[in-house]
């Protein structure tokens, strides 16, 4: 699922072209940046800027090694890390060698861990099209340029999916497999402003209560059960995204039942860690919860979800056994493979406390449930809360 964090960067972009030094010069610059490109389809995702190539998506690096900078207004841009797939505001970069130039764009991870901004990928890039006297000189694949018609514009890359408010739409799936929507607007005869941005349609969304309430379920399957065969289908991760999240859950849950026991895990060997994974393992899969049942009202964004949870009691049938190897008085990873054999039995054993029904605010827009909600349903549900 997509969610949006605000880091502070907001903007409107533009990205000005102008063909410089007369028409002679003009040509050539269009004849050497069509050169450089690989293609001359939409579909490539490529472009030139006086001379160079870019590529849409891209990573923001590519854009901060060809002498572009986040705009010095954002002093926290340097420090500032993208969860997994969330994305960004809109924020400026501006070209070091030109002050006049500048484009926006959006940034978003798309990998597991969190990333600066820079190592981001360029989810949004709006292009406004100029002819000032200032502006870079840009050429799109088939020769489109600021000097464009609307007939050039169809002719190049055929007739567009979609036509609104001066709008040409143009939506194609490059080779890593994500939609890409772009957007074109003629005005006043020719070409004055060009998006490129991830179109929705790479996320799963939900639209009513009965759609959120299987996402929701969906999710607690794929953090739990590991089974997130539905969850992908539903595009609110890839494969490789939800293996994990639901191995980040086994850590989670291993890392928590041994700290309840006392071992220190960042210095127990891996073997007797691996032993307290495939515990976990075993106990999330014991874990259960009703069909979430959810308040939204036709055609709103937000409402709130009530769910049954039936937290497993597996931390309280292990205490009597675990304090017997406690008062061994042994240490280190003889008391971590003690505490071990003497748990492990005890997992057949594992039942359920009594209910607990938790109720949450969702927005559809933002993520459906927030991140501290998502914890608070985990926490119980492995009876880690207090």
């Amino acid at each position: 699922m997509k969610k949006l964090a605000l880091i502070g960067l907001c903007a409107a972009l533009c990205f000005q072209m102008t063909a410089c030094g007369g028409p002679g010069a003009a040509q050539k610059q269009k004849e050497e940046a069509l050169a450089l490109l690989s293609s001359d389809k939409l579909e490539s995702g490529e472009f030139v800027i006086d001379g160079t190539k870019y590529a849409f998506p891209s990573v923001l690096s590519d854009w901060t090694g060809n002498g572009w900078h986040v705009s010095n207004r954002y002093d926290n841009a340097d420090t500032f890390e993208l969860e997994y797939n969330i994305e960004s505001n809109e924020f400026e970069l501006f070209n070091d060698e030109k002050e006049s130039e500048y484009v926006s764009v959006c940034g978003i991870n798309l990998g597991a861990e969190p990333v600066k901004l820079e190592q981001s990928t360029v989810s949004y890039l709006d292009l406004k099209v100029s002819q000032g006297k200032d502006a870079m000189f840009v050429v799109l694949p088939g020769g489109i340029t600021c000097e464009s018609t609307k007939e050039d514009v169809i002719a190049a890359y055929g007739e567009p999916s979609e036509e609104e408010d001066d709008y040409l739409y143009y939506t194609y799936t490059n080779a890593d497999g994500l939609d890409i929507l772009v957007g074109i607007r003629v005005a006043f005869e020719t070409v004055d402003k060009v998006y490129y941005k991830l179109a929705d349609s790479n996320w799963g969304s939900v639209a009513n209560a009965e759609e959120c309430s299987s996402f929701i379920d969906d999710a607690l399957k794929t953090s739990f059960y590991g089974d997130y065969a539905s969850y992908v289908e539903k595009k609110f991760d890839t494969e490789e995204g939800a293996a994990e999240l639901y191995e980040s859950e086994i850590e989670y849950y291993a890392q928590g039942l041994m700290y309840y026991l006392a071992v220190d895990y960042e210095t127990v060997s891996e073997e007797i860690a691996d032993g307290f994974r495939d515990i976990a393992r075993q106990i999330l899969e014991k874990v259960k919860w009703d069909t979430p049942v959810v308040d939204l009202p036709d055609g709103a964004t937000y409402g709130s979800v009530e769910i049954t949870m039936y937290p497993v009691d597996f931390l309280d049938i292990i205490l009597e056994d675990a304090q017997a190897v406690a008062d061994t008085g042994v240490e280190g990873d003889d008391y971590a493979q003690g505490m071990l054999d003497a748990i492990t039995p005890k997992v057949a054993e594992t039942n359920y406390l009594e209910p607990v029904v938790g109720s949450y605010d969702i927005d559809i827009d933002d993520g459906v449930i927030s991140a501290d909600d998502w914890n608070e349903i985990d926490d119980i549900l492995m009876d880690f809360m207090e």
